[in-house]
């Protein structure tokens, strides 16, 4: 009878057992002393993406894909193998949703050669942890370049002011004004490259005064006159093309995109070159290259926060470039050359008014001549226009907006409010007399969002319109 009752309360035990192990979120493999996999249950699959049943029952040695499944299936086996137990370790395995990172802890079960391995999907905690580092390090680095902007700004004020003043009294000596030139140019680099590094802590700061389009190709030239004075003898070409080549950046963030990558492209050559910049327009983007001759990328993310292969560097330079290119919703790639050295290629899109056909545009604007002008403009251009006084006549449901046009103030709500209110991926071109509306951007998320002060131009209207379009 006590027989019977140990039998009966070890079987509901293990019964139980795995009951438990069906249910609970945390992924258990469990391997019986022939190596075989007893145990697999479904938070298991859901991690990997392997079903239960094409597992289970399966021996160590027969599992070589997919992928993660062998490499934990090999974490097992060593386990068995050497018979040592390993708590807290951490393993990258890929999966068809790209790279996961897997903590685990394997429990050696007995003399006989079972064990299991309990794992957890860390990524997404991993990579929030990263951000929330990343966010308190930049928070630091911003008190820090705020404190050094206000420090500088007036020292370098006053050094631009003495050298415009001996410019007039040193008009007739041609040595003494290249000088001043270059005092002129240096003073107003610092106070640009101050100014982007403020704009790339703040970024709603950079959007506070409205977007903007300014013509790319005048002020690559400019920079690379500059460059090509700072560093006499050096071999920088440039090639531009044709065209009407205008991108929503304004002047300094352009200056300071390009400076970043032609200065950087003749630092790694020691000043002298070969530096090669082209500016193509290639239909509705426009292409900017600069390549050189160095000694091609380091390994790693280049343009990461803080990445630098230089002792004296920020590591912000890239960083910026890239925040500068996304903002005016292009993008960035950087690749080793053939023949040696590294090319950064800049795409960003130019207002094209044919992309208006189509696309289905709404209007929330509470001034009745403003909006009929808004929807009379869209609609020339071919647009769908769907256009409303207020955000309770706004339509609900999920349907697709190519760009919703959005006053910022409105009788029942705001501007930022409905963009909340959107389904994922609307971009938005916030339009308001108030400048408080750019500050407001902050406030809109998931999407890309711009800001036109009223009163606008027509035309800039819809060239914004038209980039915002099919934004990502």
């Amino acid at each position: 009878m006590a027989s019977g009752s140990c039998e009966t309360r070890g079987r509901v035990i293990k019964e139980l057992a795995g009951t438990v192990l069906q249910h609970v979120q945390t992924a258990a493999v469990a391997v019986d002393d022939d190596g075989r996999i007893g145990v697999y249950n479904p938070a298991a699959a859901r991690v990997l993406g392997v079903p239960v049943e094409d597992v289970a029952g399966r021996h160590l040695d027969e599992i070589t894909s997919p992928p993660a499944l062998a490499i934990l299936a090999g974490v097992l086996r060593e386990a068995r193998h050497s018979g040592a137990e390993a708590a807290r370790r951490q393993v990258v395995v890929p999966t068809s949703g790209g790279e996961r990172t897997l903590g685990y802890t394997v429990s050696i079960l007995g003399r006989g050669g079972a064990a299991a391995l309990f794992f957890a999907d860390l990524t997404d905690a991993l990579a929030e942890e990263r951000r929330l580092a990343e966010a308190q390090r930049f928070a630091e680095v911003g008190r820090i370049a705020g404190a050094m902007t206000h420090e500088l700004r007036s020292p370098l004020a006053t050094v631009e002011l003495y050298a415009n003043l001996l410019r007039k009294r040193l008009a007739g000596d041609e040595d003494a004004l290249e000088q001043l030139g270059v005092i002129k140019d240096q003073t107003r680099q610092c106070l640009d490259r101050l100014r982007a590094i403020m704009h790339s802590m703040n970024p709603d700061a950079a959007g506070a005064d409205g977007m903007v389009l300014t013509p790319l190709e005048p002020l690559v030239r400019d920079v690379v006159d500059q460059q090509r004075r700072r560093n006499e003898g050096a071999e920088l070409g440039l090639a531009c093309g044709s065209g009407d080549l205008r991108v929503a950046l304004r002047e300094n963030d352009v200056r300071s995109l390009v400076g970043n990558l032609v200065a950087n492209a003749l630092e790694v050559t020691g000043g002298a070159g070969p530096v090669d910049v082209s500016v193509q327009g290639d239909g509705g983007r426009v292409l900017l290259s600069v390549a050189d001759r160095g000694p091609g990328l380091p390994p790693g993310d280049v343009f990461a926060a803080f990445f630098s292969t230089k002792a004296s560097g920020t590591g912000l330079g890239l960083w910026l470039v890239r925040r500068l290119v996304e903002s005016a919703g292009g993008s960035i790639s950087a690749a080793d050359r053939q023949g040696g050295g590294a090319q950064f290629t800049v795409t960003l899109p130019l207002p094209r008014r044919e992309r208006l056909s189509g696309a289905d545009v709404l209007i929330v604007e509470d001034d009745a001549p403003l909006r009929l002008v808004e929807m009379e403009a869209l609609s020339a251009c071919g647009a769908r226009v769907t256009a409303v006084g207020a955000g309770k006549d706004v339509p609900g449901g999920t349907r697709t907006w190519g760009c919703a046009i959005l006053d910022y103030h409105l009788p029942d709500s705001s501007g930022v409010q409905i963009a909340e209110r959107l389904p994922d991926g609307a971009p938005v071109l916030l339009v308001s007399g108030d400048p408080a509306a750019g500050g407001a951007l902050a406030d809109v998320h998931g999407r890309r969002a711009w800001y036109l002060p009223k009163p606008f131009e027509v035309d800039t209207f819809l060239d914004l319109v038209s980039l915002l379009v099919g934004a990502p």
